[in-house]
């Protein structure tokens, strides 16, 4: 079955002006999806009537659903009731409850209602009230064209209720939609275009939409697969594209498990290890202790400029090598695992040969390993990145059964 299709509308000219993120299209794209709906278009129409009643006109000839954001509010530059009005042919009434409900909000606040709020009264007629249960601009609901609208105002946390407790239940019991069936690899450490080729084997069946997306500093390959394909098969084909993308996948999220954040899989393995750990990082400048902080693995954290005063702070002496050169990460994480007696030590050092190469060491009970990452990127992108690697590196070593 085809899923129905679903528009998203916002309002305002500070979207078109770059002055505020159009973060509610993005919320409401995440809900939608997981509703069945197939998302086609996001459109931002600025403080213009005759541009808005055009967008609404068309939206109405070829979708099923459309959720508009923005322009219910008092002033001159929120048209959204008025265009919709003008579109529908549906002249603008005063709704008495609505009236009353604004009225309430500011008597609750001890001022009485300034008389250009009462436009936010003023709905299309026919149409179906949304209450605002967080602020003054009421939402209402309307079908057009084979298409129902709703519009709710444009700041985030109010829409954000209103479509949860308003909007929610009459979408699921107006639309036979079932929710599409999504997962997410993400992965650390293997860019776009590498993922892409390392893919590009595998045949996905019809109807499976894969994409990519970056959430610095990891990468998350998404598929979309068909509320009725079948979870075996889904979870077989799942499996050959962890492979082919190999260990830098951390995580799956599956409609029936998230996965979870790298720092989740990393207390996962520490749990089921019994461990505990201690680190010590330079260019991460704290990161990797505030990720770890919040869990009771975590015994101790060094957070140092640079690798020379850890060896004078950790009590290493000159008959071991270490303060005679630059300082060693797996020397240093070995030391710094026997010295707070943890079954595992990190350490996250900036190579002091190369400034865009980072040292991370993993030092056990049954040995120490080491590997070096290239960093890039701005001073804190280096910091998230770097901790981010340290973490990654760690729970490939937890994860790999010991000797």
């Amino acid at each position: 079955m085809t899923p129905p299709r679903a528009e998203i509308l916002s309002q305002g000219d500070e979207l078109l002006t770059g002055q505020i993120a159009d973060t509610n299209a993005a919320w409401l794209s995440e809900r939608l999806t997981e509703l069945g709906f197939s998302v086609t278009r996001h459109t931002a129409v600025g403080d213009e009537l005759d541009a808005l009643a055009a967008v609404l006109h068309e939206i109405a000839a070829r979708a099923e659903l459309c959720v508009c954001t923005g322009g219910l509010g008092p002033t001159v530059d929120d048209l959204t009731a008025e265009a919709a009005a003008r579109a529908f042919a549906r002249p603008l009434k005063e709704d008495p409850e609505a009236l009353r409900q604004i009225r309430a909000w500011f008597a609750g606040r001890t001022y009485p209602m300034p008389e250009a709020n009462r436009k936010q009264a003023l709905l299309p007629d026919g149409s179906r009230r949304l209450d605002n249960l967080r602020g003054t601009a009421p939402g209402f609901a309307v079908d057009h064209g084979g298409c129902r609208f709703f519009f709710l105002p444009g700041v985030p946390h109010e829409m954000e209720f209103m479509f949860e407790h308003a909007v929610r239940a009459d979408i699921q019991s107006s639309f036979p939609a079932r929710p599409a069936q999504r997962v997410t690899l993400r992965v650390l450490g293997v860019g776009e275009s590498t993922l892409q080729q390392r893919l590009d084997l595998i045949t996905l069946p019809p109807g499976i939409k894969l994409g990519f997306r970056t959430v610095p500093p990891e990468n998350h390959v998404k598929l979309l697969f068909p509320a009725s394909f079948p979870v075996p098969e889904r979870d077989f084909l799942i499996e050959e594209i962890r492979r082919a993308i190999g260990p830098a996948v951390f995580s799956i999220d599956t409609p029936e498990q998230p996965g979870g954040a790298l720092i989740e899989c990393v207390d996962r393995l520490m749990r089921h290890r019994d461990a505990d750990l201690a680190t010590l990082e330079t260019v991460s400048r704290g990161h990797l202790a505030q990720l770890c902080g919040a869990f009771s693995w975590w015994t101790y954290g060094l957070v140092i400029p640079d690798g020379r005063p850890a060896v004078e702070h950790l009590g290493l002496s000159p008959g071991n090598g270490l303060s005679d050169g630059p300082p060693d990460a797996a020397a240093i994480a070995t030391h710094l695992r026997r010295r707070e007696g943890t079954s595992h030590a990190l350490a996250c050092m900036e190579s002091p040969r190369n400034p865009s190469e980072l040292v991370i060491a993993v030092a056990a009970a049954d040995g120490t390993v080491t590997v070096r990452r290239r960093l890039d990127g701005n001073s804190a992108y280096r910091r998230a990145l770097s901790a981010a690697l340290a973490l990654d590196f760690l729970r490939r070593a937890l994860a790999t059964p010991a000797a």
